[in-house]
């Protein structure tokens, strides 16, 4: 089949100059693109579990005092160190 597509001129100069330092053909590279991109629409997704950022709990924000406005790295480890022990 024969497929017409437009492409910005820069890419398409980009594209074939590189094409033709590999050996290969415009048509050889479209297709090899197809193939590649189809196989991978085929494989199932490695997803992970999704993560509700936004409402993730902190887990030593307990550890924090409450009156800390300053939330520096520093600030943050003097505020965990003097409140660790009082954890339960």
């Amino acid at each position: 089949m024969k497929a017409t597509f437009q492409i910005p001129d820069e890419l398409y100069r980009e594209v074939k100059a590189e094409t033709a330092r590999a050996g290969l053909t415009l048509r050889e590279v479209t297709i090899g693109l197809f193939e590649q991109w189809l196989q991978q629409t085929k494989q199932p997704a490695q997803s992970s579990p999704a993560v509700d950022w936004l409402n993730f709990p902190a887990p030593l924000a307990h550890l924090v005092a409450e009156d800390t406005t300053d939330y520096d790295t520093a600030t943050m480890r003097k505020s965990i160190t003097q409140h660790w022990d009082e954890q339960a």
